[in-house]
């Protein structure tokens, strides 16, 4: 199952590296922005800038009370920013150590926090030239302080719970692959197993993830310009293809939202906006999404 690119879209505008993206139930959608920064795309299509949270945003969630979670790879720093615009800190350490990298939170209906740290190199670049499995999850959960609960992951990126919230899946970029771990009593984490392919591809850099209501875990691949989904067989399906980058630029990341939230917004490395299309299954529920 494919679309033709010619049936994708774009909304927002000038935005700088928006790799994360949510989409709300009014229609508005946010994203991250390079220049240390939010973005709110309104339904009527302006895009209006918000926060002042330096570093470089990297993956977003939003909060029941519209606040936009912020894994902030630039500066270490994972941050509660405001509609209005004001933020707070909420993670540097996890277990006494230093979060150099946080790149994605993913907020579940427990109340609990998932935030994957890619790696200990605070060089981001060099560690994704010479990857070592030195990534982790981090759970902050209710009443406790920030830990570990999965480590040795080489280059941990997207996260996204399944809809029965029994598992964590955190996208193994540099291993080109997807793990697995299933929750279990007192917010503890069984071991890692491998979901869908246990390689995705020459090109098949997982980044973003999330699930459809049929179970399908759509995935972003920014190094190869394309969307797929490993289906509940644990087969890859690629969905939409754009080797030549002329409206997918480096997809990063992806959410659910619209109508039945049939529509799919796109974050992107190299992007200036954010690309759209219909999906054929809803996107799973998120908590700040009540439709």
């Amino acid at each position: 199952m494919k679309i033709d690119l010619q049936a994708v879209g774009t909304l927002g505008s000038g935005l700088t590296r928006p790799e994360g993206v949510m989409a709300c139930d009014d229609g508005s959608v946010f994203a991250a922005d390079a220049y240390g920064r939010c973005a709110h795309i309104r339904p009527d299509g302006q895009t209006v800038f918000f926060g002042n949270i330096g570093g470089l945003p990297n993956g977003i969630c939003i909060d029941p009370d519209g606040n936009c979670i912020v894994a902030n790879i630039g500066n270490g720093e994972l941050q509660c920013v405001t509609p209005e615009g004001a933020h707070t800190l909420l993670m540097t350490h996890a277990d006494g150590k230093r979060m150099f990298t946080p790149n994605f939170p993913f907020r579940d209906f427990a109340g609990r926090l998932w935030v994957s740290n890619s790696t200990d190199n605070p060089d981001i670049d060099a560690s994704l030239r010479a990857p070592v499995p030195d990534g982790c999850l981090v759970l902050l959960a209710p009443g406790e302080v920030p830990r570990i609960v999965a480590s040795g992951i080489c280059f941990a990126n997207g996260v996204a719970l399944d809809e029965k919230e029994q598992h964590v899946y955190v996208a193994e970029t540099m291993k080109r692959r997807v793990l697995r771990y299933r929750i279990i009593d007192g917010n503890q984490l069984g071991p890692a197993e491998v979901y869908g392919p246990d390689f995705l591809g020459k090109m098949g850099f997982p980044d973003g993830i999330a699930f459809d209501e049929a179970g399908n875990l759509w995935v972003a691949f920014p190094a190869a310009n394309s969307i797929g989904y490993i289906n509940p067989q644990g087969n890859l399906e690629m969905y939409l293809e754009d080797p030549q980058g002329a409206v997918l630029k480096r997809p990063a990341n992806i959410c659910f939202g619209g109508t039945d939230r049939r529509t799919a917004f796109i974050g992107s490395l190299a992007g200036t906006n954010i690309a759209c299309f219909e999906v054929p299954y809803p996107g799973q529920r998120l908590v700040h999404q009540n439709l």
